[in-house]
């Protein structure tokens, strides 16, 4: 418990004091290597990065269960707006491993989940972070006050297993376990549409039936919820956290063994950036919103902060291309990196890609401030909505032409290390 308190602390000691950094933005992270990196020392220091960044999702989902715990104690509108805070907080470390879901290739036919683990990161994901979310397919929406689990008379007891088998029934938005149906519970539906505002939770939705201040049909239900579904979010990223620890490392069976055992390993870590980049960040979490100029297609749409989901999912492919992650506690995991290897070979593909990340984040940060500017904040539904010669709405525009403009980089590194073609599928969520 004292560990965990600690761990805490750091957590919010550096969210109160970290701004727009991250580990590729200074300059002595990117100074090039002096000796020759192998592949081998770059597989090594990725699974040591993977494990720092899963510790970090699991320690702030921790925070996040604590605050929720704490709402439903007492629930006050100082509180959910805590809860609402380690929520926010929780998405930093998260989005920035979201890159290792596409993970296919290693992973197919291992057989992974003989010892009771997931059999793919990609998997796994599905339980954790689906998106997009049906929202009646959980509580009450606008004009339906009977929708969903919550609101089911009578009906089953809200367990992990419960929530789990429930996620996807009936089509793959009707999401039941997850981020995103955290988000829901501590935000309720945004009915903005582009306009300023995010969702308004009445506090009293989690008083207990019992008080008469329910202020929504099936308080207990509702309250039962989110604490299950927060305690899997624990246990899910307990699971992960584990599948790349040092220990797992020695055992055959997990995911950090099989990755660094594995031939594709660099061909892993391409695809996954060029998936990230180009098809789910690029094309999903932005331009669909964008073009269509709807914010349903929003990512944290309940929150409004989707800035903050694509910004460090941006970072989580600088991440993996640079070998560096910057702690929750402010630390450095870094070593041997897959731009070191592509720049000892041809320093003009690196220049490439080194550009072509400078340039992205550039137009990523102008996104990123707008939303958390102190004073009237301007959130990516509201960019969604902005006309096309807004400062905002431009930067995230450029930013979306730039990260597909990668893909000649990485056509280019496929001929360089004689890879199989970095075939996407569109697939994603």
């Amino acid at each position: 418990m004292l560990t965990n308190t600690i761990m805490v602390f750091a957590l919010l000691c550096f969210f109160s004091t970290t701004s727009l950094a991250s580990f590729a933005d200074k300059d002595a992270h990117r100074i090039p290597a002096t000796v020759a990196v192998s592949e081998s020392a770059i597989k090594v220091n990725y699974v040591q990065m993977a494990y720092a960044a899963y510790e970090d999702s699991l320690n702030s989902a921790l925070f996040l269960q604590q605050s929720i715990k704490q709402l439903l104690d007492e629930p006050s509108n100082e509180r959910l707006l805590a809860a609402q805070h380690a929520y926010k907080l929780a998405r930093i470390p998260y989005q920035q491993v979201e890159i290792m879901r596409w993970d296919t290739d290693i992973t197919i036919n291992a057989g992974l989940e003989k010892d009771g683990g997931p059999a793919s990161v990609d998997q796994w994901e599905g339980q954790v972070n689906a998106w997009p979310l049906d929202e009646q397919a959980i509580d009450f929406v606008k004009g339906d006050a009977s929708a969903g689990i919550i609101n089911i008379k009578s009906g089953p007891v809200i367990t992990l297993g419960y929530l789990v088998s429930q996620n996807g029934i009936g089509g793959e938005a009707n999401v039941t376990t997850g981020f995103h149906a955290i988000e829901f519970l501590l935000w309720g539906q945004d009915l903005n549409g582009t306009n300023a505002g995010a969702g308004d939770r009445n506090v009293n939705d989690f008083k207990r039936d019992a008080s008469g201040q329910c202020s929504a049909h099936n308080c207990d239900r509702r309250r039962d919820y989110l604490q299950v579904v927060t305690e899997l979010l624990v246990t899910d990223l307990q699971q992960m956290t584990h599948e790349w620890s040092p220990t797992a490392v020695k055992h055959k069976g997990s995911l950090a063994y099989n990755f660094l055992a594995s031939k594709e390993g660099l061909r892993y870590m391409l695809f996954a950036m060029k998936s990230m980049a180009t098809d789910e960040l690029a094309s999903a979490r932005m331009y669909e919103g964008l073009d269509g100029l709807d914010p349903e297609q929003e990512h944290d749409c309940f929150s409004d902060l989707s800035h903050v989901a694509i910004y460090y999912n941006f970072q989580g492919i600088r991440n993996a291309f640079y070998g560096g992650y910057e702690t929750t506690a402010g630390k450095y995991v870094s070593g041997a990196s897959i731009g070191d290897y592509i720049e000892q070979q041809s320093p003009t593909i690196f220049k490439q890609f080194d550009d072509g990340f400078n340039e992205i984040e550039k137009n990523m940060r102008i996104v990123f401030a707008a939303g958390e500017q102190s004073n009237n904040p301007i959130r990516f539904d509201q960019i969604i909505g902005q006309p096309n010669n807004a400062i905002e709405r431009s930067a995230a525009i450029k930013a979306v032409f730039q990260l597909i403009d990668l893909q000649l980089a990485f056509d280019n590194v496929e001929k360089l290390l004689s890879l199989q073609s970095l075939i996407i599928s569109g697939d994603g969520d």
